[in-house]
């Protein structure tokens, strides 16, 4: 049974850089960036990707708005895989086809088929109706690919962490928020300067008229980064990968361009995969988080019983590092040990475990372990916490 309400689910996504390259180009050592990450979101939800530098949280936001191609896994959004639309390769495109369901419906009864179940369904069902000519099926999943990428980018934006990067100081508030419009073809010039109008004004960039024409160095960090915020919702997206977007804004500012955000999501329909290390932030913005480290989700969860019972040790170390304000009250230092290990070919055991002050032989002896819920809607990825090393 299909559920309309999930924008965007991602299934065992993977993104390896190569790190080193051996004679005749052949690569040995991988960065594993992302390592068969899962997790969805519903539409006018947002879920909070935490977790420390170099976890791999901006990789994975840069892998679902297309900035880079995934190593492996699917990418659905409103129902839709647009995982083919995310390979510049075109052979790299029907390759994922053919693994993903050619060989898995080929090998199906037409009565198996016919009992597919989710996303799956969909695909299964054109298989039939196509007489399972597996050579049609894959030229039309990927027929009009140019014209459904430019759609997905539409569906799909991002705000950057930088917004004294991320702006062209040579461009006007009015032709960086128009820009996607241009792009995209929508409107004529009248129609475009209307929209750009609302939008700003939307965030709180009032009157208008007064930012339009001004350039990126006459505004300050908290204006830049609502411009950033306009640009990236002028053509309305379902979906947006915010990358820690307050994180170079004064304290002073942050709550108010967070409560824009949450303001604009309500108003717009639209859902936020928020990226940050700030797990104030993410209690904030959330009301789902999902904790990574080196590439793998570890803990996932409503945000506030995640926060509340953190049960994987890399979590409760996490909390453990964030500051009382209170002076009067104390909270135990993070029980963990040494630094973060190299991401290059880690070894198949649980990621955290050379750090982890609970692991036992069977942690070592076993590869990482899978996300099990403990509790309603709670997945902790560790043996010890789920009792299977015990």
């Amino acid at each position: 049974m299909q559920n309309n309400d999930v924008v965007l689910k991602i299934e065992n996504l993977r993104k390896y850089f190569p790190a080193e390259r051996k004679i005749f180009g052949k690569v040995k050592l991988f960065v594993h960036a992302v390592d068969d990450v899962s997790f969805e979101i519903r539409r006018k939800e947002s879920l909070a990707l935490v977790g420390e530098s170099g976890c791999g949280k901006t990789t994975t936001g840069r892998v679902l708005v297309g900035l880079e191609e995934p190593t492996s896994g699917r990418i659905v959004v409103e129902q839709e895989d647009v995982t083919p639309l995310l390979y510049d390769d075109e052979s790299a495109a029907k390759r994922y086809v053919h693994e993903t369901y050619v060989k898995k419906f080929a090998a199906m009864s037409d009565e198996q088929l016919k009992s597919v179940t989710g996303i799956d369904a969909l695909y299964a069902q054109r298989f039939l109706d196509l007489g399972r000519n597996e050579a049609k099926f894959v030229d039309e999943l990927l027929q009009n690919r140019r014209e459904r990428v430019w759609q997905m980018r539409r569906r799909i934006q991002m705000i950057f962490q930088d917004p004294y990067e991320s702006l062209n100081p040579r461009m006007t508030i009015f032709d960086i928020v128009a820009e996607p419009l241009n792009i995209h073809g929508v409107g004529n010039l009248k129609e475009r300067e209307e929209m750009v109008a609302k939008m700003l004004a939307d965030v709180g960039l009032t009157p208008p008229e007064t930012f339009m024409f001004r350039f990126p160095h006459e505004l300050s960090g908290g204006q830049r980064q609502r411009v950033a915020i306009a640009r990236a919702l002028i053509l309305n997206p379902s979906f947006v990968v915010a990358d820690e977007p307050t994180s170079m804004l004064d304290v002073s500012i942050r709550t108010g361009v967070m409560k824009l955000m949450m303001r604009l999501a309500e108003e717009h329909d639209m859902s936020y995969l928020y990226i940050t290390h700030d797990l104030a932030v993410a209690r904030y913005m959330s009301n789902d988080i999902a904790v990574m480290y080196l590439g793998k989700i570890v803990e996932r969860g409503p945000t506030e019983e995640v926060l509340k019972n953190p049960l994987h040790p890399y979590t409760q170390a996490l909390l453990a590092a964030v500051p009382i304000p209170d002076p009067e009250m104390k909270r135990g230092e993070p029980n963990i040990k040494g630094s973060v290990p190299r991401p290059i070919n880690p070894p198949p055991r649980c990621r955290f475990f050379d750090r982890c002050p609970y692991a036992v032989k069977f942690c070592e002896d076993n590869d990482h372990p899978p996300l099990r819920e403990v509790a309603p809607k709670h997945f902790v990825a560790c043996y010890v916490v789920s009792g299977e090393a015990s």
